[in-house]
């Protein structure tokens, strides 16, 4: 282990370092990500607070709920993570540049890739403690706890968080060491014929036990609505509401399930029970070295021939073959490739044929940073479609109208997300070569339009499909429905604005890392403009329809509201779309090339 204890001391000189780069940022950037910080733990502590007033005020259900709360949180935090490291472990241990640095040295597999696994938890945790910090300050106000609980709470947390990071490692491992060779496009293929079944699969059933289910399901809600005056509930009545419509419940609150762990031994601490919480804390804590001794075994084992295998496949699409006739069929394969892309896309120009060609060939070369934004959004989807199973189309009006509106922030902010991280930077990346774009017979300013229509034709086809699924699950009134879709719509083409005009003034062709072009002054002011664009889109139509369905405005009302709510969604989405793409084009074209 003395090879491990030299890398975590290289990482911690690391992390100093860091310190000296964090002090050559700019304030700005510096003060909004602060800001930001701050308002989001305030707002999700408020939004949990809020939660838990509203579960008390059920009656003894609500009471019910809460106690198995930590188990749900928790359960559902930890697939999430083993999501989270599974994007991690690949694109920082199997595309790092330090492990083949590392593998001629003298330290075995299994200890750099224990080490991977530590590194890989403390990237891929930041986003657990920043949720889990308002809800367990939110439960702790709510329930007059103190601060122990908290401290307890963090106590319990390390080890659930090493815990599932490291399923996330050897998942990970497993799947690169004996996975088949499939291309890209044939794992999205695979994935997005998974979820068109789960979907069908989710429609059917939903309409199958559409009628005994709902019947069931609401007199079984609506007696739980009056168990503060009757009195308690039947256990199994109470276990019926509980399953029914809190799904995961069950599993979440196994025994065996690591969640109930952490959620026992944290009420257990609470309430004085030492010896019981000290059982459970063993007990994670023991399952923690059980997968770090699974880690740094399979590591030894599997580790080298992963990583070869990872890099070979890579090579193998970048390199041509030493034979001859070997590089004549690959570069005839590369050849008709091309040509069958840029048939398909015949009904374009011939300059934005190529161009959106060249743009297509170089996302897909590189599936660790386009498979990111596919998971988020095939997350989304995957909820989408199982709205109905969470029964979220049997609440009334109110809170589907809400729901919805919800949806569209979550899809927003992964809009937002994926925008800036991929249309943003997308001229810069152009690089040294972007002389021969600006050599090309066109204009900028028509390139600028290409790279400005072809992404928004990718979100238009992401946000608009996502919400027509949503409102459809929901089944909401034609009205939400087209609001929802036309917010869709004005979203996609502020978000693409921003990110093509932003990135053509704030053009940087001497870096090559996208990610320190996004984190400079441009890409912070895209992402200050496009959250806040967000913001006053979606809310004065939500506000208006919540006022609606909550019988406090009219009809006549809430037409007039949507006539003024459209007429400023018109305003700020040109201002939005038109302004950066106008000044992005002033700005090439006062470039020399």
């Amino acid at each position: 282990m003395h090879a491990l204890a030299a890398l975590l001391r290289k990482d911690g000189r690391v992390l100093r370092n860091l310190r000296q780069t964090a002090r050559e940022q700019s304030v700005f950037k510096v003060v909004f990500i602060l800001m930001f910080a701050v308002g989001m733990l305030a707002g999700l502590g408020y939004l949990f607070l809020e939660g838990f007033r509203f579960l008390s005020a059920l009656g003894g259900i609500g009471v019910m709920l809460i106690r198995h709360l930590f188990a749900l949180f928790f359960f559902g935090l930890g697939l999430m993570m083993i999501l989270s490291n599974i994007i991690t472990t690949y694109t920082t241990v199997f595309h790092s540049e330090e492990i083949p640095f590392l593998l001629c040295r003298p330290i075995a597999p299994g200890e750099i890739l224990l080490h991977k696994w530590l590194e890989t938890t403390l990237i891929s945790s930041w986003a657990f403690f920043f949720i889990i910090i308002p809800f367990i300050g939110a439960f702790a106000w709510h329930e007059h706890l103190s601060l122990l609980f908290m401290l307890w709470t963090f106590l319990f947390s390390i080890p659930f968080v090493l815990l599932y990071a490291g399923v996330g490692t050897l998942i990970t491992l497993l799947v690169l060491r004996w996975a088949p060779r499939w291309r890209p496009q044939v794992w999205v293929g695979a994935a997005l014929l998974v979820l068109i079944g789960w979907g069908i699969w989710t429609l059917v059933g939903t309409n199958n036990l559409a009628g005994a289910n709902n019947l069931a399901g609401a007199n079984n809600l609506a007696g739980a609505n009056n168990l503060a005056g009757a009195g308690k509930p039947q256990t199994g009545d109470a276990a019926f509401i509980l399953e029914r419509f809190v799904p995961g419940l069950k599993l979440a609150a196994c025994p065996l399930w690591p969640s109930a762990w952490v959620a026992e031994g944290i009420v257990a601490l609470s309430r004085d029970q030492w010896l019981r919480g000290g059982l459970l804390f063993g007990v994670l804590l023991a399952n923690v070295l059980v997968v770090g001794l699974l880690v740094e075994g399979l590591g030894n084992a599997q580790f080298v021939q992963a990583w070869q295998r990872t890099r070979a496949s890579h090579a193998s699409r970048r390199e041509l073959p030493s034979s001859p006739r070997l590089r004549r069929t690959s570069r005839r394969a590369g050849l008709v490739g091309t040509m069958a892309l840029e048939t398909r896309l015949a009904f374009l120009a011939p300059d934005t044929r190529a161009l959106v060609t060249k743009d297509l060939r170089t996302l897909l070369r590189d599936p660790a940073q386009w498979i990111q934004g596919l998971l988020f959004f095939g997350l989304l989807a995957l909820y989408f479609f199982n709205l109905r199973n969470l029964h979220y189309h049997q609440l009334s009006a109110v809170w589907r109208n809400l729901i919805v509106f919800l949806n569209m922030f979550s899809l927003s902010a992964v809009m937002c997300s994926f925008c800036s991280r991929f249309i943003y930077p997308q001229l810069s990346l152009e690089g040294q070569s972007f002389w021969l774009i600006g050599l090309a017979p066109t204009t900028m300013g028509r390139v600028l339009k290409i790279k400005f229509l072809a992404s928004l034709a990718g979100m238009l086809t992401i946000s608009v499909g996502l919400m027509a699924v949503s409102t459809a699950m929901l089944d909401v009134g034609w009205q939400v429905w087209v609001t929802a879709l036309g917010l869709a719509v004005a979203i996609s083409l502020g978000f693409c604005g921003l990110a093509t005009g932003l990135g053509a003034v704030f053009l940087d062709l001497k870096q090559r890392n996208p990610m320190a072009i996004i984190s400079g002054f441009g890409g912070t002011l895209n992402l200050v403009l496009s959250l806040a664009y967000m913001v006053a889109a979606i809310l004065p139509f939500g506000v208006l329809y919540h006022y609606h369905t909550l019988g406090r405005i009219g009809a006549g009302a809430l037409r007039a509201g949507m006539v003024s709510a459209s007429a400023w969604l018109i305003v700020i989405t040109l201002a939005v779309t038109l302004l950066p793409l106008v000044a992005g084009r002033r700005s090439l074209m006062r470039r020399d090339y």
